[in-house]
């Protein structure tokens, strides 16, 4: 298995991370559901790169399905942030957008490690 860094599931999972970051930056007095939508979307790079750094495909399929929990987590907290008009529709349509490659991404490694593609 590649190095984290390397991977271009890392990558995308950071893009995440970044577009959540840059669409909380302006929600101060939403507390809750903000800061569990931060914890999401760092959850699912956390994942990606302490699994890829266990040693084995069956590990590294563990922590990518952690991190496929997490980031649903992302799509739903999104949706609800959208509905609370935390988020305007073009900030909530950019994140859940950077969601669906990430998961499509992590399907497709577990799929890999499994020996099934």
């Amino acid at each position: 298995m590649a190095r984290y860094p390397h991977l271009l599931l890392w990558k995308h999972a950071r893009e995440l991370v970044r577009r959540v970051s840059r669409a909380c930056v302006h929600t101060r007095g939403k507390g809750d559901l903000i800061s569990q939508l931060r914890r999401a979307a760092i959850s699912v790079a956390a994942n990606v790169a302490e699994g890829a750094e266990r040693g084995s495909d069956r590990e590294f399929i563990r922590f990518l399905r952690i991190a496929d929990g997490s980031n649903a987590e992302v799509q739903a907290l999104t949706d609800i942030a959208e509905d609370a008009l935390v988020f305007d529709a073009a900030t909530a349509a950019g994140i859940r957008d950077q969601a669906a490659d990430v998961g499509r991404l992590i399907g497709g490694l577990i799929r890999r490690c499994a020996g099934g593609g």
